[in-house]
């Protein structure tokens, strides 16, 4: 997937230097012109150098700024050019300052929105300690890892279980830097994010939230080289691998007091409704409830991050293959309400927005799927102040389309930090 570092070569998505443009003097600028300033993000008060005018007062601050003219962009402008000779009203310069001020202010909110994802992944990391010491503990002391993976699925599942609002945000890692516990980390988010959706609240809730941090518990029992392994898996090595929900489930009976509804997960995360799965070929209703929405989650981050980054979909892919390759095998009716749950576009997308402009999706908000949050690639903000918006706040911008790697140059790739991996993890309001 972001492994992939796209190439200059191919930058479909800068279709603004094959658009038609012409230079036009700043006293012929009317409201509804599509204009680039041609002048370094410090140099004007605008967010962008490239906008769309949309009052006097925009022109006023523009012929403030000493230009004679700009450049205007007739096919993406709502208003027509003026032909030469006409005359337009001269319109005094006038909240310039205030501009400066907003600029100013989405700055800081900027800058205050990355010191919040720097808290989001810390605490990410953090629950990754957690959950690699309770794994470890498993089979030394299973009483004592049983307690703390309930210990670390209730404070979770606080954010979860109500009607609070909950974002789920994009970590973005290194390739060597995931393990099995960022799966489990990252199945165990996604499954609550879905539960909430679901309506799944309380007792239920929790023995989702185990039975997803725990589902791949089995794997410490297999060696190491089969379970990172890059390359297709010979047979033997397969149905090695095939033995982890079964091994998982003979490990928490270990425990005391494991919940039929957190063994079942285990076991039966695997299976498929048309009886295709493992370890035991259930099929329909023979599969728990809580299993088939862990099978949703699990299958969804191993197609975004299996062994081979090289081999991982981007998340929107991802989210077609699981409707419309697993039609037969997964929930079809739970996939719908996951895909409606992390949106069209979901965190880790990389998108266009309508004013041709390209970012990364790093936070979606349940209430508002089409309006995510996004970090912004802007050759004029250095990258260490790159902006985030909130699309919310902008009615007049909209995605427009996802893109693939290689269809946009890999100084983006670079500029939006881009890493091989994907991590979820949740903020509250």
């Amino acid at each position: 997937m972001f492994n992939e570092k796209p190439s200059d070569l191919n930058p479909r998505c800068f279709l603004m230097s094959k658009t038609k443009k012409i230079k036009l003097g700043v006293n012929k600028l009317v409201p509804g012109l599509y204009v680039d300033l041609e002048l370094s993000w410090a140099q004007h008060p605008f967010l962008f150098r490239r906008f769309k005018i949309k009052s006097v007062d925009e022109i006023a601050v523009i012929k403030d700024l000493g230009l004679n003219e700009v450049t205007v962009f007739p096919d993406k402008s709502k208003a027509e050019v003026p032909e030469p000779g006409e005359k337009r009203e001269v319109v005094k310069a006038r909240n310039k300052d205030e501009l400066w001020e907003s600029k100013k202010q989405r700055i800081d909110n900027a800058a205050k929105y990355r010191h919040s994802r720097h808290k989001t992944s810390k605490r990410y990391m953090e629950q990754i300690k957690r959950v690699k010491n309770l794994t470890n503990k498993l089979k030394s002391a299973p009483a004592n890892a049983m307690r703390d993976a309930w210990q670390v699925i209730d404070e979770m599942a606080e954010a979860f279980d109500g009607d609070g609002h909950v974002m789920i945000n994009l970590v973005n890692l290194a390739d060597e830097r995931f393990t099995v516990h960022h799966h489990s980390l990252n199945v165990s988010v996604l499954t609550l994010s879905l539960a909430k959706a679901m309506n799944i609240r309380s007792v239920e809730l929790r023995q989702l939230g185990v039975g997803a941090i725990l589902h791949d518990i089995g794997k410490v029992a297999l060696p190491t080289t089969v379970l990172m392994k890059q390359t297709p898996l010979n047979s033997s090595e397969q149905k090695l691998l095939d033995t982890h929900p079964a091994l998982g489930g003979r490990l928490v009976q270990n425990a005391k007091d494991i919940p039929e509804e957190v063994q079942q997960i285990i076991e039966q995360h695997h299976e498929s409704l048309d009886g295709s799965g493992f370890p035991h070929g259930f099929q329909g209703e023979q599969i728990s409830k809580l299993a088939r929405i862990v099978a949703i989650t699990n299958a969804y981050d191993n197609l975004c991050n299996p062994n081979d980054p090289k081999a991982a979909l981007t998340p929107k892919a991802a989210m077609a293959v699981l409707y419309a390759k697993y039609k037969n095998k997964l929930d079809t009716e739970i996939v719908q309400r996951f895909i409606q749950t992390m949106g069209v576009y979901p965190p880790g997308t990389v998108v266009q927005l309508s004013d041709e402009s390209i970012g990364l999706v790093i936070a979606v908000d349940h209430n508002a799927l089409l309006l995510p949050k996004i970090l912004l690639y802007h050759p004029d903000v250095p990258r260490t102040e790159a902006l985030h918006i909130d699309l919310k706040e902008h009615s007049d911008l909209k995605i427009v389309d996802a893109l693939k790697p290689g269809s946009y140059p890999a100084r983006i790739y670079e500029y939006l930090g881009i890493r091989e991996r994907l991590g979820y993890f949740y903020e509250t309001s």
